[in-house]
């Protein structure tokens, strides 16, 4: 039987580097990263199980000395954040397996040892956890971090404090149980790591919408202050018109035909400068389109615009901002590095007839650009420019659309669709309902009543004695298990 168990443990160790790299952001392209993370790994591996061997203890009570510590270094080393953000991972990752490795042990332990239920559930809840994260959270949590680079020190103090704790309460899976103490504080210890870290990610996420929320405020009033300049140029062309029309005057007095058409042309060509071009009727897409349009300007790019957008759209404000900016954003600052007149952006955008929203857009890039497997640039992202196409394909796969970036013959090609919801979209965000939040309350609640049937004696005595209730208190009774172990 020991062979599961040696089993069971080199798999759990190879699903704890898997569970870090679905996360992790290296400065490094993914097949060094992985070939470079592998081959420590299996160095590691063999330390730990020989000095397991030689020192006569379990390999997870050496694990943290001989893996976790030496792999923080090397993951440190070529990690694309060396802040907070990586520490975080770090322990975010490796607790998350812990906590499936004692979870697992416990449940080998109760049901009477033999490491068959810990080899198979392992076998199980390793593969559908890292569905999970590649699935649900994997994007969400890059995101996270590309958006937001403050706060991560703090959380990183709580996962370090976590993964302590359960390193101290953690035991073997050979340790036959002796008590009811022992399994009852590993099961609140296990019970304490989703609350902690759904708390921190619910605290991060409500941390990045309010920074997208800051961003499209930024772009509205960078409209608004725009067009009261505008609005104060005109206020003073009108004050001083009528010494324009005494100039013209003048002019045209002394036969100065061609001068005064001249003065007439000046002045027309001021009042085309101060009128806000209206680009589209939809208010939030013009606000986006005017600022970055200015921005363009002063950075020398003409922008080529063919909209057909109606007033009213089925989406999100914010979502809106999201998929508008973040592109034109990228092109001005691809467009930056290039000569004067090769300076120009094409914007296409068009609701069609059936609600879907397609958006283009076009930019000089001279150098050829390489693209990962999840459709985005690949290698190194640099400051200011690419960090926002992850967020417009999670607003693209949001609402069920579509979303590819091409290189072609020395243009950048950027493609989105967005398919209408089937419930227009009301501004603000929406809270849907959390079946994760249904399964931790269901949890706690049950966790509750297991302490309680355990620490009170008569309580579970009492319940037992119900016809039908009684079967499941009698299985709930950590009781009855430390009767048949002494039995056996």
């Amino acid at each position: 039987m020991t062979a599961l168990r040696d089993l069971s443990q080199v798999w759990a160790l190879i699903h704890v580097l898997v569970v870090f790299l679905l996360l992790f952001e290296s400065r490094r392209s993914w097949r060094s990263t992985v070939i470079l993370c592998f081959s420590a790994a299996g160095v590691m591996t063999a330390v730990t199980f020989v000095l397991a061997e030689l020192l006569k203890l379990g390999p997870i009570t050496i694990s943290f000395f001989t893996c976790s510590l030496p792999s923080m270094a090397l993951f440190f080393w070529i990690s694309k954040y060396r802040d907070g953000r990586f520490f975080f991972l770090f322990c975010l990752s490796d607790t998350m397996c812990i906590w499936l490795i004692q979870l697992t042990a416990l449940l080998d332990r109760l049901a009477g040892g033999g490491y068959v239920v810990m080899f198979i559930s392992r076998l199980l809840l390793f593969p559908l956890a890292e569905w999970y994260i590649w699935n649900h959270l994997r994007q969400p949590y890059q995101e996270l971090q590309q958006k937001l680079d403050r706060g991560w020190w703090q959380f990183s103090l709580i996962g370090l404090l976590y993964y302590m704790l359960i390193i101290l309460v953690a035991v073997p899976a050979d340790t036959p149980l002796t008590g009811l103490r022992e399994p009852l504080q590993l099961l609140l210890v296990l019970a304490l790591m989703p609350l902690t870290y759904l708390s921190i990610l619910h605290s991060l996420w409500r941390q990045m919408r309010i920074y997208e929320n800051a961003r499209m405020i930024e772009i509205q009033r960078q409209d608004y202050d725009a067009l009261c300049q505008k609005m104060e140029v005109g206020r003073i062309y009108r004050h001083d018109m009528r010494h324009h029309l005494a100039a013209v005057e003048g002019m045209l007095q002394q036969g100065d035909g061609g001068g005064a058409l001249q003065y007439i042309r000046s002045l027309r060509g001021g009042l085309e400068e101060m009128t806000v071009p209206a680009r589209c009727a939809n208010p939030t897409v013009n606000a986006v389109l005017t600022a970055y349009v200015v921005q363009a300007a002063n950075a020398g790019c003409t922008v080529e615009t063919r909209l057909r957008v109606p007033e009213a759209l089925p989406f999100d404000k914010t979502d809106l901002c999201v998929v508008l900016a973040n592109p034109l954003e990228n092109a001005i600052s691809a467009c930056q590095k290039l000569p004067q007149d090769q300076r120009r952006i094409d914007l296409r955008m068009e609701l069609t007839e059936n609600q879907r929203l397609l958006i283009f857009v076009e930019n000089p890039c001279p150098q050829p650009v390489t693209f990962g497997p999840d459709g985005l640039p690949d290698g190194p992202r640099r400051e200011g420019h690419g960090l926002g196409l992850q967020s417009v394909k999670r607003v693209a796969e949001k609402y069920g659309g579509l979303f590819r970036c091409q290189w072609d013959q020395g243009r950048f090609l950027f493609r989105a669709v967005l398919m209408p919801p089937a419930v227009p979209a009301v501004p603000g965000e929406k809270r849907r309902p959390s079946w994760a939040a249904a399964v931790i309350t269901a949890a706690l609640a049950l966790l509750t009543l297991l302490i309680l049937l355990n620490y009170v004696p008569a309580l579970a005595d009492a319940l037992e004695a119900v016809p039908v209730l009684g079967r499941l208190i009698r299985v709930m009774d950590l009781r009855t298990y430390a009767l048949i172990f002494r039995q056996s």
